[in-house]
């Protein structure tokens, strides 16, 4: 039997496992398919994240300071824009 044929074969049991594969994250939502990606990249991100922190100066605020800021933010994010 030439190598042709016997491909041919064993390609016809059905499809391949990357074509699994790709059509059950198709069919993730959005979120899913982010923090599957979140899950593989990990090690990027958590080296990213640790290079981010060591740049970013540390800041005087206090946390009183913090929460009135993240109140006001929330605060002004709810308003509805009229145009």
């Amino acid at each position: 039997m030439s190598t042709v044929k016997s491909y041919q074969k064993l390609t016809q049991k059905g499809p391949s496992t990357f074509a699994l594969l790709v059509d059950s994250i198709a069919g993730m939502s959005a979120s899913a398919q982010k923090v599957l990606w979140m899950q593989l990249n990990k090690e990027k991100l958590s080296s990213y994240a640790t290079e981010l922190d060591a740049r970013v100066t540390p800041n005087n605020l206090t946390a009183s300071e913090i929460d009135s800021l993240i109140l006001e933010a929330k605060k002004n994010g709810r308003k509805k824009k009229k145009g």
